[in-house]
């Protein structure tokens, strides 16, 4: 494991250890008990499920306590404000997507352009899940800086690092062991999310006819970079 690896462990864990504690707690600190915990559980699947069913408008607080037929105030009382709602969507986000555990991940691929292929095919298919769609109408619907989320939304800025966090574990299981340039491993983790995100894009809009070419070549430039 790489030294960025090991302090991507350690902040990821920072992060956990700071919302672990939030999940049964309403925002002003008190216990909630089963009934507030069934609501808080309701209000975080409406809101994930209207993020991903926004078409890229805005969500607001008001239409999601709407939905979940309770008041501003009950909304309030769980999250406090958008932020304590936001950070809440990406921990949950993240417990229903996420296993930390690289001990049950699948076995690597021999070659580097099958381990290309697999990390390519797990984002492109992510972004399609109800999940990846909340998490990138969230993020589009956010200041365009991170400098300003961190200003405006600071916890929710925190939740969203802890996620990129999530991707340079991942990536960089999925291409170790293999003899290769961390320079260029840095360059291409930091490509992909934006590049498969681009084609995820386009499979909404429908410019590109051939999203499965346009993958193929994006998977033939990364291992042309890397080997």
């Amino acid at each position: 494991m790489t030294r960025k690896s090991l302090q991507a462990d350690r902040a990821r864990e920072q992060w956990a250890a700071t919302v672990a504690a939030e999940v049964t707690q309403s925002a002003a600190g008190t216990r909630l008990n089963k009934r507030g915990l069934q609501t808080r559980a309701r209000l975080l699947d409406v809101a994930i499920r209207c993020l991903a069913d926004s078409g890229g408008e805005p969500v607001s607080a008001n239409r999601i306590a709407k939905d979940a037929e309770v008041t501003w105030g009950t909304l309030q009382h769980q999250f406090g404000d958008l932020d304590g709602l936001w950070v809440a969507v990406i921990t949950e986000i993240h417990s229903r997507s996420w296993n930390s555990n690289p001990d049950t991940w699948p076995t690597r691929a021999p070659t580097l352009r099958e381990r290309v292929d697999t990390v390519i095919d797990s984002v492109w298919d992510y972004l399609d899940t109800t999940e990846g769609r909340a998490l990138t109408a969230l993020r589009t619907s956010l200041p365009a800086r991170r400098s300003d989320i961190a200003v405006e939304y600071p916890r929710t800025a925190a939740a969203f690092a802890a996620r990129e966090l999530d991707w340079i574990q991942g990536f960089d299981y999925l291409v170790g062991g293999l003899d290769l340039d961390p320079d260029k491993l840095y360059r291409v983790r930091c490509l992909l999310p934006a590049a498969i995100r681009g084609l995820s894009n386009e499979r909404q809009i429908g410019f590109t006819s051939d999203l499965a070419i346009a993958r193929a070549t994006l998977a033939d430039a990364v291992v042309a970079l890397l080997a």
